[in-house]
């Protein structure tokens, strides 16, 4: 590493969409975006800056991934209101996230039917599969695609696991409360196994 460059330190890591600099400083490379006269990073990492160059990068941590549109990830719904959810996206085209990176669903993009609001598409503590159709910060999600929608759910009054009833409803085995889903394919499928979900998993 060229004796120039600095910020290269393990107290420096900054998340997709963390401003890292102003334009008027550095010039980004392919892993930071310009927005606002702001520098922005695109990826998980660690920044280096050439002063000399003006120039600012950074440097990715484990994978050279960058978030873009069109990743199909998996996340929990963190909280939700009307027309909105929270979601934390721990898994991104199969690979896990090493710190999970908070994104949005607008109810315009829970599903191609018509649904009056959030509470017919998920609740908190489900686990979505979804798509990524805007990349920067704040990052959103689509349920509206081939395999698209919740995977895992839970009662929202016992907290038990949710089966599989019919599309887009389900039913608590424990309580037999039937609740409204948006439903991926994949739901309850041994293809999310391996991500060892439950309501309360916490990274």
């Amino acid at each position: 590493m060229e004796n120039n460059k600095e910020f290269n330190s393990k107290d420096n890591l900054v998340l997709p969409g963390d401003k890292i600099a102003v334009i008027e400083e550095f010039l980004p490379d392919e892993t930071c975006y310009e927005q606002e006269g702001g520098i922005y990073s695109k990826v998980l990492g660690h920044v280096v800056t050439d002063p000399k160059k003006h120039k600012i990068s950074v440097i990715p941590k484990k994978s050279h991934h960058l978030l873009k549109n069109g990743d199909i990830g998996v996340g929990r719904v963190e909280f939700m209101k009307k027309q909105i959810a929270s979601v934390n996206i721990y898994h991104l085209n199969q690979e896990d996230v090493l710190i999970p990176i908070n994104a949005v669903l607008h109810i315009s993009e829970a599903s191609q039917r018509f649904v009056k609001n959030m509470y017919e598409v998920t609740r908190p503590g489900d686990w979505l599969h979804f798509r990524i159709i805007r990349a920067i910060k704040p990052v959103y999600i689509s349920l509206i695609g081939e395999g698209l929608g919740v995977i895992f759910s839970f009662c929202i009054q016992c907290g038990h696991e949710l089966e599989y009833k019919r599309r887009n409803l389900l039913e608590c085995p424990n309580c037999e409360l039937i609740q409204p889903r948006i439903t991926s394919k994949y739901f309850r499928k041994n293809l999310f196994r391996k991500l060892r979900i439950s309501r309360n998993e916490t990274r």
